[in-house]
């Protein structure tokens, strides 16, 4: 009977941690807007926090390159992560503040199996406090294998000085072709 016993807690202990490990992220991925609502939802948070790095990895097609428009000494300057890079440098920054972003609105443009996504974000310190930044994320993605995939990222914030155009702080709506 204790044999029994043991085997039944051991399935249970080793059912459990394998649940943990596999992570089913499907529904991230079956539309463009959960894709984009995914990537909020894993860099969102409060501080201290643990990041999902396997759902966030799980987004993109390969070690994707993320060009950010950004403005040092009043000069317009580009940096450039990957996703690995953004991993271990950008997201331990992430984890250790309150930092939450969000769609201000979002405009999609596809045609076939490939989309260009222009998101107007708002980054807060609370889910419901005032805007700290906005800017557009731009984002390109590729439906392949039954899933979306974001293969290309690049954003500039109102703060490296220049304005979101009028035209995408309209109300979320998408163009398909």
């Amino acid at each position: 009977m204790k044999k029994l016993i043991f085997i039944a807690i051991t399935v249970c202990i080793f059912s459990n941690s394998s649940a943990l490990i596999a992570q089913d992220y499907s529904k991230d991925t079956e539309t463009i807007e959960s894709t984009m609502e995914a990537v909020l939802d894993v860099i969102s948070g409060p501080a201290g926090r643990k990041m999902d790095m396997a759902r966030f990895r799980n987004l993109f097609r390969g070690d994707v390159k993320f060009h950010i428009r950004t403005k040092r000494n009043d000069q317009l300057a580009v940096a450039e992560l990957s996703v690995e890079n953004y991993i271990s440098n950008v997201a331990p920054r992430l984890e250790a503040q309150d930092f939450f972003e969000t769609v201000g609105s979002l405009t999609i443009d596809r045609y076939g199996d490939i989309a260009q996504v222009f998101m107007v974000y708002l980054t807060k310190r609370s889910p419901e406090g005032e805007p700290f930044d906005k800017g557009i994320n731009s984002f390109q993605l590729m439906y392949d294998q039954g899933r979306w995939w974001v293969v290309g990222l690049m954003w500039q914030a109102e703060s490296s000085g220049v304005p979101i155009p009028k035209k995408y702080l309209k109300s979320k709506k998408s163009k398909n072709k």
